[in-house]
């Protein structure tokens, strides 16, 4: 109040250009005792400045957020400081929480502890302890290392051009990273209490749907993923249903009134239609204000009036008279297109009707289809003209399943073509395939720092993809998989950003881009980035049905940014996958008995067993030794069944050695972990 006192006369008069943002519109706008109307003079043409420059040009002090850290850290002990496990201690992270938003946004803590959702209150907080803790212990660990070095005669910057660790956290860097956690908290405090803006919308193509930009993707919040297990709403917990209703109301609340679920998401379906209805009979929803969306995927044995049949049961369990958009769910291999479109099975009758047909009844408004296929197949679909809207992975880290797919290594191409068609542009999964972004490795944390957290930047990037794509193309909407309401804050808070100056905005998330391509071609070198996909199969293509695409880029993000729980997650599958795989098998057996499973997540995993040399014969011979040893690094880093450590001795070492063998690097760590506990379907 103070130095608010102090700065008005400067701040009325505009001498002041630039402030800190400790005082936000959220904050200054508390201060009605001082001058009711500062918080007008922060407009956007007053904030034009990039962030840095807003950081250092006013201060309370001097490296005020970093001392606020120290303080609200200091009660920890050292044992528990540098241990990651100490994230997971809750009461713990509350204590630092409010002990850091004490001090540096009073104005949540304050909405906090007057908030309804109580649960979500403590969500919150957890999150924000987890944020200041691996901030504050990666700048130890990080200066702990750079002494180290130093020590032995090494140069950080050599050390560093290797690939092998981070440059250590300046002061500077600290307390302006950590400011922008502060100004966030901030910013939630105006949201929580509904005086922030609304989640911005666009046009979602032809279908004329304004569309927000954040969609709530409903496959993670429901009581199980096996339907058969909850078929009426007495299998459900109160705690379960309790928390899907209050999702949907704080989604509603941010201005994302977009609902995208799937007959395949268990008993999302039943539990969403109960809760609409509860929202709906009180008056507090209308459902001309909701857009909603599901999914049915399709099999061999389906006929038209099956696949009618399947979609009508959907409407019903929602609880709805008609849906807003229906994607055909799953359009992964040439099995789902030939069923569409030219059907072999049940006298050629071609899936597609069954939806158009339910599209000219009124049951559906728009019709589209979701894919975790490859980018050719994808294209394909696109060119039938049969769809208005497209789901697809495509992220900054790549495009999932498709990745190294075609000449743009990845569905960008199908971006462009969805553009050209007048689609609507649906962005699956950003926080999870888009990276695992609630949980980033150290190194592509500190690449997004200062400027962004690694969930902001990923939306970012994806909103403003046609100021940066050469064809200005752009994606809509891109879907948050929520398992409690505080899932959406940061997106939401990204979306702010969409309302202020562009150009700003722009520059930001260029600054991360452009250290994210430093980092990956320092360690790969600009040769291989441009080139590692070419020739490259897929699961689709390969001879043994390996998906060497999805392999090599799990390779490339490993040694670029770090991302190796992001790599476990997508090898996984393929493990499994090559369990049911046998050499004696015609490729349509092996695709058969690996199931359904293989179109969602493609690919075998590697086997030492098998000549790989034929699959890269099409690749350029600069490049064909590099790929073997990316392959057979990414399975022996990630794999469960190399990676199981016994008591036993193997190829002579002891237990302790291969321990140390399998020490991963600190960049490779994760930095935190954004879920404060376990989602429903997954307990």
């Amino acid at each position: 109040a103070h130095a608010l006192i102090s700065w008005c006369p400067l701040v009325k008069q505009q001498k002041v250009t630039s402030v800190h943002p400790t005082f936000s519109k959220s904050l200054l706008k508390k201060c009605d005792s001082i001058n009711h109307n500062i918080h007008k003079l922060f407009t956007t043409q007053e904030r034009r400045m990039s962030r840095p420059a807003m950081r250092s040009s006013l201060f309370l002090k001097e490296a005020a957020f970093h001392d606020a850290a120290v303080e609200a850290t200091s009660h920890v002990g050292d044992d528990l400081k540098d241990n990651p496990n100490a994230l997971n201690d809750t009461e713990a992270m509350i204590t630092i929480a409010r002990r850091f938003l004490n001090s540096s946004a009073p104005s949540l803590l304050d909405v906090l502890d007057n908030h309804d959702d109580v649960k979500s209150s403590s969500d919150r907080l957890v999150k924000v302890g987890r944020n200041v803790s691996s901030t504050m212990r990666h700048a130890r660990r990080t200066s702990s290392t750079a002494n180290l070095l130093a020590a032995a005669g090494v140069e950080q910057q050599q050390h560093q051009q290797q690939g092998n660790s981070l440059p250590p956290f300046s002061k500077e860097k600290i307390d302006a990273s950590l400011g922008l956690l502060a100004e966030e908290s901030s910013d939630l405090a105006s949201l929580l209490t509904g005086e922030a803006p609304q989640v911005p919308k666009v046009r979602f193509g032809k279908t004329e749907v304004e569309m927000p930009v954040i969609t709530l993707g409903c496959m993670r919040f429901q009581q199980s993923w096996d339907s058969s297990k909850v078929e009426e709403m007495t299998k459900v917990e109160d705690d379960c249903q309790n928390n899907l209703v209050n999702i949907i109301r704080h989604a509603h609340h941010c201005g994302i009134n977009h609902i995208e679920t799937a007959k395949a998401y268990g008993s999302s379906q039943l539990q969403i239609g109960f809760a609409l209805k509860t929202l709906f009979d009180s008056g507090e929803i209308k459902r001309e204000d909701l857009i909603i969306q599901t999914k049915g995927g399709i099999s061999s044995s389906m006929t038209i009036k099956d696949y009618k049949e399947q979609i009508v049961q959907s409407i019903d369990l929602l609880q709805l008279d008609y849906i807003d958009l229906f994607a055909v769910h799953g359009l992964n291999t040439q099995m789902e297109y030939d069923l569409l479109f030219d059907n072999p099975m049940n006298n050629g009758e071609n899936l597609i009707v069954a939806v158009q047909e339910l599209k000219q009844e009124g049951k559906i408004r728009h019709i589209g289809f979701s894919t975790h296929g490859p980018a050719d197949l994808t294209r394909r679909a696109i060119e039938t003209g049969c769809f208005d809207y497209v789901n697809l992975h495509y992220h900054f880290c790549g495009s999932y399943t498709a990745s190294g797919d075609g000449e743009c290594a990845g569905n960008l191409s199908n971006i462009r073509l969805a553009h050209e068609k007048d689609m609507g542009l649906f962005i699956i999964s950003a926080f999870d395939k888009g990276g695992r972004l609630y949980a980033p490795s150290n190194k592509l944390r500190d690449l997004c720092l200062p400027d962004f957290e690694p969930m902001s930047y990923g939306c970012v990037w994806l909103w403003q993809h046609a100021m940066h794509d050469e064809k200005k193309a752009p994606c809509h909407t891109l879907s948050i998989g929520a398992a409690r309401p505080s899932d959406l804050d940061q997106a939401v808070l990204a979306s702010h950003l969409l309302l202020s100056d562009q150009e700003d905005l722009a520059e930001r998330r260029q600054r991360v881009s452009n250290r994210l391509a430093k980092a990956m071609e320092d360690v790969l070198g600009k040769d291989w980035v441009d080139s590692w996909h070419v020739g490259v199969p897929n699961a689709h293509t390969s001879t043994h049905q390996t998906h060497h695409t999805g392999i090599v880029w799990a390779y490339n993000l490993i040694q670029a940014w770090g991302m190796l729980d992001f790599a476990k997650d997508r090898y996984g599958p393929m493990e499994n996958h090559l369990k049911k795989w046998s050499v004696d098998k015609t490729k349509a057996e092996n695709i058969k008995a690996m199931g359904p499973g293989f179109g969602w997540m493609p690919g075998t995993a590697f086997d030492a067993s098998l000549d790989y040399t034929i699959d890269f014969e099409k690749c350029p011979d600069k490049n064909k030794e590099q790929l073997l040893k990316a392959i057979q690094f990414v399975h022996d880093l990630v794999s469960k069944k190399k990676n199981e450590i016994t008591g036993n001795k193997e190829d002579g070492k002891e237990q302790k050695e291969l321990e140390e063998e399998r020490t991963i690097p600190l960049d490779w760590e994760v930095a935190y972990d954004m879920r404060p506990w376990s989602a429903f379907p997954e307990r």
